[in-house]
């Protein structure tokens, strides 16, 4: 009895130098306060996530090269310089793709025609599709936005003026070298394409050119059968299939795939991470804990960074990373690739 008693003493003993000896942690006392008044951690924790999830309701992207550029550099003011003497649509060139019914109808008087005139229609579509949206949202610039036919040139089309007599004559063996040399400079060799260039004098890339070329898509696919005359619909020409092609349009196309994918991205990756805690730790409240806190840092963080980058709220401080573009504020936005790429390094930073 006497051993175990001093055995006992002794272990007692050594329990309480190593208790006195472990130094002490600040996120250590931090996570047990936590834990032990978790009913007021939570509330104060969701109170905390409210002002920074409300802006992510207007979360908005933008695409193209120059959000790339740093900011300043004598290159990057070339670009701007050029960029604005020539116009974005001669850097980045905007295209529709027409695909006719027939390979001969390139150069058919009748398809011409008709495709010239659903030209000038989708221009008159998108400026009102466009004005709309600028009175939505308050910006003089795009109250007075117009889209005119002679923003299109291609084989049907030039100047606004059509050219479908002009294509048709050139087609007499006469002048045919000539019709040969104009009409492959707008269509393929088989003549089963046809490409129309169009111009803007907005940005592509910004959030006003995405409505745009939403607008013009629109506009193609109300135009590709087209209806010479409403008062007799059996007069009809199908245009074919079109498509609106270019680099700005591609990135357009990339970001919404992805934004599409990444809630089930996100949600793959904390059933990944649930699934790995919970079998290290063999505990059902680690790996919640853990996904719970991870789910509050990122809306916490996206939503921070919406209220610097989007809506400028520490310009300010005259600090150059912070400051907004010169656009309108209706305008500002962020890059479309800094959210998905800062995810797994948010993500990699929690764990």
């Amino acid at each position: 009895a006497t051993a175990a008693t001093a055995a006992g003493s002794a272990g007692s003993h050594s329990d309480a130098g190593s208790a006195a000896a472990r130094p002490w942690s600040l996120w250590a006392s931090v996570g047990r306060l936590s834990q032990r008044g978790w009913l007021v951690v939570v509330p104060l924790l969701v109170g905390v996530a409210v002002p920074f999830v409300i802006p992510l309701l207007d979360f908005e992207y933008i695409e193209g090269l120059q959000t790339l550029l740093p900011r300043g550099d004598p290159l990057t003011e070339t670009f701007l310089e050029v960029q604005d003497h020539f116009g974005v649509s001669q850097i980045f060139p905007n295209t529709i793709v027409v695909l006719p019914p027939n390979p001969g109808d390139v150069t058919s008087r009748g398809w011409l025609n008709a495709s010239c005139h659903a030209m000038k229609f989708m221009a008159s579509n998108v400026t009102e599709v466009m004005r709309a949206h600028g009175r939505e949202a308050g910006d003089a610039s795009l109250q007075n936005f117009a889209m005119k036919a002679s923003d299109f040139s291609g084989l049907m089309i030039q100047g606004g003026i059509c050219t479908s007599l002009l294509i048709s004559l050139l087609e007499n063996p006469l002048a045919k070298k000539y019709g040969d040399f104009l009409v492959n400079g707008f269509s393929n060799e088989d003549r089963t394409a046809t490409k129309v260039r169009v111009k803007t004098t907005l940005d592509p890339f910004s959030t006003v050119g995405q409505k745009w070329i939403a607008a013009v898509r629109d506009a193609m696919a109300a135009s590709e059968v087209w209806v010479s005359d409403p008062s007799f619909p059996g007069d009809t020409t199908v245009l074919g299939e079109m498509h609106l092609t270019g680099m700005a349009q591609e990135q357009m196309d990339g970001a919404a795939d992805t934004f599409a994918s990444l809630p089930r991205v996100i949600g793959a990756t904390l059933l990944i991470v649930m699934a790995v805690l919970g079998s290290a730790f063999r505990s059902a409240v680690v790996p919640l804990r853990a996904v719970l806190c991870l789910s509050w840092m990122l809306l916490v963080t996206f939503g921070l960074g919406v209220l610097v980058y989007q809506h400028g709220v520490l310009q300010s401080l005259g600090i150059r990373p912070f400051l907004t573009s010169p656009d309108p504020p209706a305008h500002h936005a962020m890059y479309w690739m800094t959210p998905c790429i800062a995810f797994s390094i948010l993500v990699g930073l929690g764990l």
